[in-house]
């Protein structure tokens, strides 16, 4: 979004020190200091200095009065333009009455039969109810029955797997997943366990006090129908050969990286970039790679991992949070212990902020990775031999790119010699308010003369997020297999998540390019789109999304 033509994030700092008439004199300030060091500590000290950074208050991290009289003003002033922001960050904690509402609003979508608006409503109730509460399971079951509309069968099960697991699901109410879990394997032709779980409905059903005796008949009548359909389709699958049994799907070799078909090399135009090693044809593949970081845009949130990036419609939530969802306990597990467990109490303050940018998520996600693995003092410490001002990258260290989690991350460009002063002081500012944030969380103790190394590495990461990152694309989340026109509806496609994958930003732009990035459940894999003659250089479109 952008303000008096000026980015809104950029724009916000520019006004406030504009309208105390010091802007030109922070500016000549700014560019006096000798080294990058020196120019976050003054741009850090001016910040505090004007009431500008967040404090601690009561257990809570909270945006300074300046900063929220700026939301406030900056808010009134877009709603005359007809723009409105929603800066409300509340919606990040957990609560049973939101998530009740989210979930009425599903029912009423199901009954309508818009399943694939109430498979939405129902994952935010799941995100946003308390954990082990009844509205959480009650959501849960309630979006299994709207994934077995949707014929996503495997993913039904997982959900009514967890609303038994939750054990606050009403036990009175067990027979309808009872019955739901029967269907599912009847229509996965799993007919053993179908006729098992349709055992367990009846069962269930002559126990129940709480359904008057119609209802059961009811019941009772309408599985035998269901019964009567898996003794066909028994019968029907002895006499049938199957002569494919699945359909292959696409793999990759488990060395992701660089096709032996590309080099990394340096020209004197363009600076480093990938280059043919063999003349190369349409189709072939140059990179497969997973990104080493991503945020999620816009609300697609709701359908992907926020740890490995695939679709996942039975996803499970953030215990403390309302903001992600995962495949999996594994990812669970594996997102809180690289990243998530700190953005949980420290992202969250500033993600209804505009003067938050996605790449300013995507820079900390890198950061805070990167300090988990590596530790606060080794990090600093690779961190000052980088900026040394001998310090060069030759030939013989290309390796590092791919091999090192770090020299993958803060060897790619970020261009800030090329800046103008005002976003090179946006960045600062940006960052600053970072390492504040970094410092109040209880997870991270920065010592103080650690500061401005930490403060110059994320000015560094977001310079690199600004340049290097690019949106994620897939088919669109779900296409609704009821409709009877899908097969002449035309494909339409999803910006997922904006990603950072070290291999493919070493790609240069071109308004001709050579490549096209495909993503394949958060597998980002590019491949040749015209014939590329060795010794050429391998191009791409940064402002066009190809899947």
């Amino acid at each position: 979004m952008s303000h008096y033509k000026m980015p809104l994030a950029e724009y916000v700092y520019t006004e406030h020190f504009g309208e105390m008439n010091v802007a030109e004199d922070v500016y000549s300030s700014f560019t006096d200091k000798k080294n990058s060091n020196d120019q976050f500590l003054y741009v850090h000290g001016l910040l505090k200095e004007y009431d500008w950074l967040p404090t601690k208050s009561d257990g809570y991290i909270r945006l300074s009065q300046a900063h929220r009289r700026w939301r406030k003003r900056l808010k009134k002033n877009l709603k005359k333009l007809g723009v409105f922001i929603n800066m409300d960050c509340t919606m990040a904690n957990k609560n049973n009455d939101t998530s009740d509402q989210y979930r009425l609003r599903g029912n009423e979508a199901f009954k309508i039969k818009n399943y694939e608006e109430s498979l939405k409503m129902y994952t935010q109730s799941i995100m946003t109810a308390e954990i082990d509460s009844l509205n959480f399971a009650l959501s849960v079951a309630n979006r299994s029955a709207t994934l077995y509309y949707l014929e996503e069968y495997e993913h039904s099960l997982k959900d009514i797997d967890q609303a038994f697991k939750s054990k606050r699901y009403p036990l009175q109410k067990n027979y309808k997943l009872f019955e739901r879990k029967g269907n599912c394997y009847r229509q996965m032709n799993h007919i053993s366990i179908a006729l098992e779980w349709y055992s367990n409905c009846l069962l269930h059903l002559n126990s129940n006090t709480h359904l008057t005796f119609v209802t059961k008949e009811k019941i009772k009548i309408r599985i035998s129908e269901f019964v009567k359909k898996c003794e066909v389709v028994e019968e029907n699958t002895k006499k049938i050969n199957i002569k494919y049994k699945s359909f292959a799907k696409l793999k990759f070799d488990k060395n992701f990286g660089l096709s032996k078909c590309v080099e990394i090399r340096n020209s004197n135009e363009m600076g480093r970039g990938l280059f043919a090693s063999k003349n190369i044809k349409p189709g072939e593949i140059l990179i497969i790679e997973k990104p080493i970081a991503g945020v999620f845009k816009n609300s697609m949130w709701m359908f992907n991992c926020n740890y490995c990036f695939q679709r996942c419609l039975s996803a499970i939530p953030c215990s403390k949070c309302s903001q992600v969802i995962f495949c999996d306990e594994t990812c669970l597990r594996k997102a809180h212990t690289s990243y998530h467990g700190i953005e949980c109490s420290l992202v969250y303050p500033l993600k209804a902020d505009p003067t938050v940018e996605p790449t300013h998520d995507l820079a900390l996600r890198c950061f805070v990775q990167l300090i988990n693995l590596m530790g606060v003092d080794h990090f600093c410490s690779m961190v000052r031999k980088y900026n040394e001002p001998n310090f060069s990258f030759d030939e013989s260290s290309n390796n590092c790119f791919i091999d090192s989690t770090f020299h993958s991350i803060y060897a790619l460009d970020g261009n800030e010699t090329k800046r103008t002063v005002s976003n090179l002081f946006f960045m600062h500012c940006t960052a600053s308010m970072m390492v504040s944030f970094l410092s109040l969380n209880e997870y991270y103790d920065i010592p103080s003369n650690l500061l401005g190394t930490v403060g110059v590495s994320l000015v560094h990461l977001l310079c690199i997020a600004n340049l290097n990152s690019y949106a994620s694309v897939e088919l669109s989340k779900y296409i609704d297999k009821s409709n009877n026109n899908v097969s002449n509806r035309t494909a339409t496609y999803d910006s997922v998540a904006l990603v950072l994958c070290p291999a493919y930003s070493l790609i240069n732009h071109s308004c001709d390019p050579n490549v096209i990035v495909q993503t394949y459940s958060g597998v980002e894999v590019t491949r040749a789109i015209q014939p590329i003659l060795e010794g050429s250089q391998v191009n791409h479109n940064n402002f066009l999304n190809c899947t």
